[in-house]
């Protein structure tokens, strides 16, 4: 028999079942979260950098904790632990700290929650592709990068030759100059001078990881390919990946060490920085450390990727991290309210301030007043430069022009399966074991990795940098 006292009991019971504004149920409003935000990172986010003291910041306003968990340094390493532990709905995380490529998966996996809400218009739009997936938006961007050339400025000018427009004219000054360096250094090791080390034309990141993947498809983009293609086995895609490949490995027996063979971002700047290589593809994060060694504006400078040869366009990879919530965070509120401060428009100018390249556009624009930053952090030194001195940066409106032209890598859930297919075809070619007809083999092997249909047919062990 029902009573009173039953239906009160049912209602109470269907009430709290009711979904509520925003996503949460009305539990999840009504109980107060509890613990410290878990943040899950393959960046060191505990030094003093500036993303470190705006995540301070939002700890004294909001009188919570975050708590940074610290993944492996490895790029594989961090998506495996991550996926692991999203599955298994046991890794007790709420922000995830994602690298651009991994939204899909992330999302095809169910280990994050989509954002509930679009993006503001004052996102990049180069950069907001990356959290976009099925229709859904599944993050905010964080911080973000372009591909750049770094070139020796005082060298150039030495030898009389402009900052080259195109990858023809990059190839022969690059020879050019190189020759004449190392000419010049011989004569003067034969005078009882010191001798120097020796200048090669050009650095990049071409050992079997995420970096050679990256400067394939730049390469291929170069030649005509489209980023936005869904597919490699077209006739002109598999033309611009052939000769995109047939470019790279043409470069690395011309005007290359063959040791780029086993070159990553941090050993190509050395290479760059030590003054053994007058050009280099690579990120602008690289750009403090490299004036550490060479005076930036006179000895080294920064400039947009060359152009292709058929309309002078210039593309890049997009690079960069993304925030995301944790499907199993038992903190949503929080994690989305630490998100939303850490990618809001102050805190991306503070960003671009302190060396990062911001992820919205008013970043990039001059203000009536400097930004109210954080204070930094007491160490002796955060994540670029010395406390209390500003990070060395490249140009502003080089950065932005090669954000705006910048492209996202292909966005599937099986990316990682088509970045190894990727890489093991393309090192292989580079070491003189792929033959003639890699393109063709690679184009069809490239799109089955895209759709899911399988994958290299022999793995090496992971070692993403």
């Amino acid at each position: 028999m029902t009573t009173p006292r039953t239906r009160a009991a049912a209602t109470l019971v269907a009430l709290a079942l009711l979904p509520a504004a925003g996503g949460c149920t009305r539990e999840e409003r009504a109980l107060p979260e509890q613990g410290a935000i878990v943040l899950a990172t393959g960046s060191d986010l505990s030094s003093s950098g500036i993303r470190q003291d705006l995540i301070h910041a939002w700890e004294k306003e909001h009188g919570r904790e975050v708590r940074i968990v610290r993944l492996p340094d490895t790029a594989d390493g961090q998506r495996s632990q991550l996926l692991a532990a999203g599955q298994s709905g046991n890794g007790g995380y709420d922000v995830l700290n994602l690298d651009v490529a991994w939204t899909a998966e992330f999302a095809e996996a169910g280990v994050i929650r989509p954002w509930a809400t679009q993006l503001d218009g004052d996102f990049l739009d180069s950069v907001a592709k990356t959290v976009e997936y099925d229709g859904k938006v599944w993050g905010v961007p964080f911080n973000t990068d372009a591909g750049l050339l770094y070139y020796r400025k005082d060298l150039l000018k030495e030898y009389g030759r402009p900052v080259p427009s195109d990858w023809d004219e990059l190839e022969k000054t690059a020879q050019d100059v190189a020759d004449d360096y190392n000419r010049k250094a011989a004569d003067e090791a034969d005078g009882h001078h010191k001798k120097r080390p020796t200048m090669y034309g050009m650095v990049a990141q071409l050992r079997p990881y995420e970096g050679l993947t990256v400067n394939t498809l730049e390469s291929a983009w170069a030649n005509g390919g489209d980023p936005d293609a869904t597919s490699f086995t077209k006739d002109e895609q598999v033309g611009a990946l052939q000769q995109g490949v047939t470019d790279l490995k043409g470069r690395l027996d011309s005007i290359m060490p063959h040791e780029a063979t086993t070159m990553d971002e941090t050993e190509s700047r050395r290479w760059f920085a030590d003054g053994r290589a007058l050009f280099m593809r690579n990120w602008p994060v690289e750009y403090a450390s490299v004036a550490e060694k060479l005076t930036p504006g006179e000895q080294f400078d920064v400039t947009q990727l060359p152009a292709r040869r058929s309309d002078g366009k210039r593309t890049s990879v997009l690079g960069g991290q993304n925030l995301a919530i944790s499907a199993g965070s038992k903190r949503p509120a929080g994690a989305r309210s630490l998100i939303e401060a850490l990618t809001g428009p102050r805190s991306e100018r503070c960003l671009l301030e302190r060396g990062f390249a911001a992820t919205r556009e008013s970043a990039y624009r001059e203000s009536a007043e400097a930004p109210r930053c954080p204070p930094r952090g007491g160490a002796e030194r955060g994540e670029h430069g010395a406390a209390g001195q500003p990070e060395p940066r490249p140009d502003t409106r080089t950065l932005h022009e090669a954000l705006l032209a910048a492209e996202p890598r292909p966005r599937s859930a099986h990316y990682q399966t088509f970045s190894k297919v990727v890489q093991l075809g393309v090192s292989a070619f580079l070491n003189g074991r792929g033959g003639t007809a890699i393109a063709d083999r690679l184009a069809r092997e490239a799109d089955d990795a895209l759709g899911g249909r399988g994958g290299p047919a022999t793995r090496r062990p992971a070692d993403d940098g």
